[in-house]
């Protein structure tokens, strides 16, 4: 038997003779425009192909728990992949050329795709079977994918009539919001018939709009929806908020107090828009399965990826950590541009509209029943406020919200706070100038009881580095450049001020002082309390110096729309309590690091002799983490949520190697690779 080669194997001569554009070659640039058209399109069936193969194993029954978890995590990804070349399609199309080929295949239509329909029958038994899609995941991921198909025909067409005389856009979203209302059983390895006539979708894309199916259950009355939402923030945390509510609300009204530019730019709104920002690789995954096409968005504007401590000298309890034990990587974005880029992908959703320049000013309703908001147009002139109802208000307007003074104003009481206060400082700035030495991309010096000055050193777009330096309330870091970098040289390790004192500062140092750990309890509230729901630092605050604010959003939106996945529509207590779990993990990290802290205060803060006999502990797995490669993994998954932290405490391994083993000193110069 001849070996085959690579081109035999793949039958590439096949493959690559299939993409025949009917655009005559002499219109070269138009021909090739279509062929790629033709080649995503051709790709993504071929990747659909294989996610079947995955549903239809889950659908058969054949799979165990292991089984499940595998096949639909692969399947989910994979429909992030058919999401990301829809975007791709989008940024590399030019609209123009879509517009004068799209006669050329006359009435085709996603709605023809056998493998589409089956995918959509497929989700829906599996989400309304017990032993399908438990998470919810794969479900969710089918209606991004259907929310991107909106928002390439939206970008496409606009307000342009489909093939077979449909209206484009606006047939498509009625279409996504009105399916059919039942879809035909389908057998494992067959798919359904098709009972769509071939003009039903507008031609943007031979997928862009396939039928929503309905649940496989057994004819019942359909879950209740959200009705109108409200969501006061267009905060990170308020945007992946609406996104995960939108696909199961009428509608989703943003409520933002700022005026939006049309590019990345800092919002007042967002003071700490200009300090350094990072997504662990817990909030990368979260943001993947959110929003699959954010995190090729990102890397086009420049958004570095790195690892930690592969690619950044860490320094923390007298020594650099060892660099040969890599993480999984990190982004380190400036704010405005995560921001502008997840507004982008939510905003395309039919079902959500953004009202900028509005401030909402008190609640509607009564004592556990809210009903609306009071809300104000800023800059217009006029003081007067207006009504706006919703049968559900989010509140992500950030550590300023001020929903506990406006349910005190409608008599009722205010959710009891957790409070742990280091009065922690820091400021940020941009600088110019070259990467650190040794391969090094950053740095980041380890705020710690006996040394509180810390350093965030992170690349950021455009080439530049972002710089954050913080330190306790008696010692601030300045607002001047030159007094800044002065500054840096107090640092336990010299190296991040022999690297700033070669840079050159792109602006002013700016200061920020609102670091306290801060928890308002509304899943406290009771059961009974309805029509409110509140995210984000408006719901718990960390100290920013730890990094886990956008990564907790993230995690935070994905915990809600699981708990959406549920047959009945979940009630308001239930999602804030869900909000409450996501964020635990991040919570007990920064408490647990604040409170041995000096001056630290709260009724969070750890005291008494078993608070005294887990730091004494950490303490020791602190030591074993820059050269002990087993305790750094595991210090390091908690420190990225990846992991809770609990299992610094239960794994006999860290416990073996902290509790019995002696630690490995590192070198005190910088770290080699």
């Amino acid at each position: 038997m001849t070996s085959p080669t690579y081109a035999t194997y793949l039958r590439l001569d096949e493959l690559l003779a299939l993409q025949v554009p009917l655009t005559p070659r002499e219109q070269r640039d138009l021909s090739d425009s279509e062929r790629l058209f033709i080649v995503v399109h051709q790709a993504s069936e071929t990747l659909l192909s294989q996610v079947l193969v995955d549903l239809r194993h889950l659908d058969a029954g054949p799979c165990g728990p292991a089984c499940r978890a595998h096949r639909t995590d692969r399947a989910v990804r994979l429909i992030g992949a058919l999401e990301g070349q829809l975007t791709l399609l989008r940024r590399t199309l030019r609209r123009e050329d879509f517009l004068a080929f799209r006669d050329r295949f006359g009435t085709a239509s996603g709605l023809q795709s056998e493998q589409f329909r089956e995918l959509f029958a497929l989700t829906a038994r599996l989400t309304g079977n017990p032993d399908g899609d438990r998470s919810g995941a794969l479900d969710a991921a089918v209606r991004r994918w259907r929310a991107t198909h909106l928002d390439l025909v939206a970008h496409m067409l606009g307000d342009e009539p489909g093939t077979g005389a449909t209206s484009g856009r606006r047939f498509l979203a009625s279409r996504l919001e009105n399916p059919p209302d039942a879809v035909p059983a389908a057998t494992p390895h067959a798919a359904p018939p098709d009972t769509t006539p071939p003009d039903a979708a507008p031609d943007t894309t031979p997928h862009a709009a396939p039928p929503r199916p309905a649940p496989s259950a057994p004819a019942t009355a359909p879950a209740a929806r959200l009705g109108h939402v409200v969501v006061l923030g267009g905060s990170v945390a308020g945007l992946l908020t609406a996104h995960v509510l939108a696909d199961h609300a009428d509608r989703v009204t943003i409520l933002e107090r700022d005026r939006i530019e049309d590019h990345p730019a800092p919002r007042p709104g967002v003071p700490q828009s200009r300090h350094t920002h990072i997504l662990l690789a817990s909030g990368i995954d979260a943001l993947t399965r959110l929003l699959p096409g954010l995190a090729p968005e990102l890397a086009a504007a420049g958004a570095p990826r790195l690892a930690v401590p592969g690619d950044v000298g860490v320094w923390q309890g007298g020594q650099w950590i060892s660099r040969r034990n890599p993480s999984a990587p990190i982004l380190s974005p400036t704010r405005p541009v995560l921001e502008h880029h997840i507004r982008r992908l939510v905003l395309a959703h039919p079902a959500i509209g953004l009202r900028p320049g509005t401030e909402a000013t008190g609640l509607l309703g009564r004592p556990g029943h809210i009903t609306g908001v009071t809300l104000r147009e800023r800059g217009t002139g006029d003081p007067a406020p207006r009504e706006l109802a919703a049968d559900l208000v989010v509140d992500a307007t950030g550590r300023a919200s001020r929903t506990p003074q406006w349910l005190a104003a409608l008599g009722g009481t205010p959710p009891a706070e957790e409070v742990l206060e280091t009065g922690r400082a820091y400021a940020s700035c941009l600088f110019d100038g070259d990467a650190p030495p040794r391969g090094l991309r950053g740095f980041y010096i380890v705020p710690e009881a006996t040394a509180p000055l810390g350093a965030i050193v992170m690349p950021v777009e455009d080439g530049r580095w972002t710089v954050t330096l913080s330190g306790p309330r008696d010692l601030a870091p300045p607002n001047d450049p030159e007094a800044f970098v002065e500054f840096a040289h107090r640092l336990p390790h010299p190296a991040p001020h022999t690297w700033l004192s070669t840079a050159h500062p792109a602006g002013r140092p700016v200061g920020y002082r609102h670091t306290a750990n801060r928890r308002r309890r509304y899943d406290r509230l009771g059961r009974d309390h309805g029509g409110l729901l509140v995210v984000g630092d408006a719901a718990c605050a960390l100290n920013p110096v730890y990094g886990q604010g956008l990564s907790v959003a993230a995690l935070t939106a994905l915990a809600l729309s699981r708990a959406l996945a549920a047959p009945r529509t979940p009630t308001a207590h239930t999602l804030q309590r869900a909000v409450l779990r996501a964020a635990a993990p991040a919570w007990d990290v920064a408490t647990g690091a604040d409170s041995p802290m000096p001056g630290a205060t709260g009724n969070a803060v750890r005291t008494g002799p078993t608070a005294r006999l887990l730091t004494r502990y950490l303490d020791r797995v602190r030591a074993h983490v820059p050269g002990d490669p087993v305790v750094c993994t595991a210090n390091r998954d908690v420190l990225f949520l990846l992991a809770p932290p609990r299992t610094l405490l239960t794994s006999p391994r860290v416990l073996r190697r902290t509790l019995l083993g002696t630690p490995v000193p590192t070198p005190h110069d910088l770290p080699t690779p």
